[in-house]
């Protein structure tokens, strides 16, 4: 994340422009992570059942919830019922093609069959998988020292295309708070689809480049028009900003 930083500096020092701040994040929801854009429909792995699983299942779904938990990991049980009461909601309504996907981390006593175990004595029926490598790499993206930890619960949105847009770091503390979340990214995505807008892709070139993070970076200073703003507003918030530009960069990049 630092590099990424230095880059869009080094583009804010070549313009002759100073940045300002970074957008707030809304403070009832748990921390932005660092993996937004980067796209994880890669993945191949089982269920609990031992079935096979990859990441053409994000491709049946507007959005996908993921949820990253482990049996001994107290926040991630706490807010478990809210991502039960969501799976709910949505399976009541699968015309909105929005599901609910646990990955539970294998490590010490966290294990397919303790998983089982919360799961089936709390009456938890949306679907869960094991871990892989991809969603490993989605956790390690907020380890901004390289000290091998990182924190648990993590949150994220995928689109039908398995790109992640919105990355979440703790537990959300009701579902009121979840449900707004996910219902605000489904009309986004909802609009996207419905138009065919890429997001990143800002000049309308049919490319996610460094070009359009440095054009969203001058609309979020005031030097150009905003213009584009369904593709320009990466992170949703209803604004287009420097956060923005990061991350239409780290599209750009591959990351």
């Amino acid at each position: 994340m630092k590099r990424i930083l230095s880059l869009m500096l080094a583009a804010v020092l070549a313009l002759g422009i100073v940045s300002p701040a970074l957008a707030k994040t809304t403070p009832e929801l748990p921390t932005r992570g660092d993996a937004i854009g980067m796209n994880i429909s890669d993945f191949v792995t089982v269920d609990l059942d031992n079935n096979p699983v990859d990441g053409s299942i994000f491709h049946d779904n507007t959005l996908t919830v993921v949820n990253m938990w482990a049996t001994w990991c107290g926040p991630c049980l706490n807010e478990m019922p809210h991502f039960q009461q969501l799976h709910e909601v949505y399976s009541a309504t699968p015309e909105d093609d929005v599901m609910m996907l646990g990955v539970l981390l294998i490590n010490g006593s966290s294990n397919v069959n303790s998983g089982k175990q919360v799961l089936n004595s709390n009456g938890y029926t949306f679907y869960n998988i094991v871990h892989c490598s991809t969603f490993i790499d989605v956790l390690y993206t907020t380890d901004d020292n390289n000290t091998g930890s990182v924190s648990i619960p993590q949150t994220v949105i995928v689109d039908r295309n398995g790109v992640i847009r919105d990355h979440r770091v703790g537990s959300f503390p009701n579902y009121a708070t979840l449900n707004n979340l996910v219902s605000n990214w489904l009309e986004v995505l909802l609009e996207e689809e419905a138009g065919a807008v890429t997001p990143g892709d800002v000049d309308n070139d049919g490319n996610v480049a460094i070009g359009d993070a440095v054009m969203v970076m001058r609309m979020a200073m005031g030097l150009v028009e905003e213009s584009n703003i369904e593709a320009a507003d990466i992170n949703a918030n209803g604004s287009v900003d420097i956060g923005d530009a990061v991350q239409i960069l780290r599209m750009a990049m591959g990351l």
